[in-house]
Parts: C-alpha cells; structure tokens; sequence
C-alpha cells in the first residue's frame, strides 16, 4: 500500500465501525472521543475511522481531516466539557442528530451529524458519519 492510501486507512488501535454498533452507539463514541481528545489527536483519530468512504473521498486524508476539525469553525467539537442530544431521526439507512456541546467559558455550539448505513464491504451494515455541519443551537430548543 502506497503512503497516500495509507492516509485514508483506518488507525486500527482505536475503535472500529461495527455493524453491531447502532447510530445512537457511534455518535455517543464519537462525541466522547472528541471530548477527550488528547495531543496524538486520537479523537480526531477515531472520528475519521467512522467517516464514511464518501466522507472521507470529499475530506481528503487524515492530516487534511485533522486541519478540518481543528478549523476556528469545528473547534467547539473539541474538548468541551458537556454535550446534550436532539431526538435521533432515522429512516433506517439515514439517521441525523443535533448534538450541543459547551465549552469550559460556556458557551454552546450545535453540530448536526448525519449518518448512512454503508450498503458495499467492507463496511455492509455499518453507521458511518456522512457529514457534520455546525448549526444554530438556539434553533433546535436543545440546551446544555
């Protein structure tokens, strides 16, 4: 395998897509992990595991995706110190969520994830994150 293809590979040390894993499962994941994330940026690390191929053709490869997530208008996805749900819609291959998280100084941010349920191996009957768009909390009554 090449270096480039390596980029959009998998960090195999950190949690993995699972079937088993509902998209309730891999949003609580990935909200956790991007809670904690460290130095090594093994939040980033594990988000860009669930981001699905399509996700991950438009984001480039992980040092690209990296730079996304720590741009001034994602960072509130980082190491905040809560986080509060909307209701998760699904219709069975797609499901989104608002998450609304809060900073340390208090202040709330809204993300609205969108997952797809992966139909082509590896990753048949996987939830993976399509896409995450920053929204007005105060639009979606969901607060901290």
């Amino acid at each position: 395998m090449n270096e480039n293809m390596a980029n959009y590979q998998y960090t195999i040390d950190l949690p993995m897509p699972s079937p088993e894993l509902s998209p309730q499962d891999v949003i609580g994941l990935i909200m956790e992990s991007l809670r904690q994330n460290d130095k090594e940026d093994t939040g980033i690390e594990t988000t860009f595991n669930f981001a699905s191929p399509a996700n991950k053709l438009a984001a480039g490869p992980l040092v690209n995706y990296k730079h996304q997530v720590k741009n001034p208008l994602f960072q509130p996805i980082l190491n905040f110190t809560s986080y509060k749900t909307s209701d998760l819609v699904s219709d069975g291959e797609c499901a989104q969520q608002i998450i609304i998280t809060r900073s340390e100084e208090g202040w709330d941010s809204g993300f609205l994830f969108t997952l797809t349920k992966q139909d082509a191996e590896p990753y048949t009957d996987c939830w993976m994150i399509d896409s995450v768009r920053r929204v007005n909390p105060k639009m979606y009554g969901v607060t901290v």
